[in-house]
């Protein structure tokens, strides 16, 4: 399924835009399996990614758990920053909403990483509900797209890497081979 705020919001009832705010600041890592781009519009839901991600025991870079970021300060200092947190990183799931196709830090954020990583970048839609489709801007069909299903398996939730119906794989998979598999 394609991830939708009323699924965010039913799974994390709890987790509003206020707990969300009071972001907590994660221990820095050497490395993390993915960095989220995300439109700081979207913060709420990028924090409920970042659950669903920690859930499914993925490592999560994302720059309001970052103590040496500074937000009211952007520079050239902070765009370093951020590039030595990518080259940290297996892949980045670009977090796509109305918001992200308007900011200005995530499509820099998508060029960057694709050329530092191999264009080891994912798109992960977020719509409103069930049913809706989503048109992404034009430059992110270069990337596959990321679903979130059940395995079959276990029966649990795994984030999936997908280019169509038939090429996909486990997100942990995708990560560290850099491929998806022919089904």
């Amino acid at each position: 399924m394609i991830l939708t705020k009323q699924f965010l919001n039913e799974k994390f009832p709890t987790c509003g835009l206020d707990e969300s705010l009071k972001f907590r600041r994660a221990k820095e890592l050497d490395s993390y399996d993915v960095f989220i781009s995300y439109s700081w519009h979207d913060r709420a839901f990028a924090y409920k990614v970042v659950k669903l991600l920690e859930n499914c025991r993925y490592t999560v870079y994302i720059d309001y758990n970052d103590l040496k970021l500074d937000r009211s300060n952007v520079s050239e200092d902070t765009a370093k920053h951020l590039v030595e947190k990518m080259k940290k990183c297996k892949g980045l799931l670009y977090l796509y909403s109305p918001s992200s196709s308007v900011s200005k830090w995530c499509p820099w954020e998508v060029g960057v990483f694709s050329g530092i990583k191999n264009f080891r970048c994912a798109n992960l839609p977020i719509i409103d509900k069930d049913g809706e489709e989503y048109k992404n801007q034009e430059y992110l069909d270069l990337y596959p797209y990321i679903d979130y299903e059940k395995t079959e398996k276990t029966g649990n939730y795994e984030f999936w890497v997908c280019e169509s119906e038939t090429r996909y794989a486990p997100l942990n998979y995708w990560l560290n081979n850099g491929r998806l598999l022919e089904h």
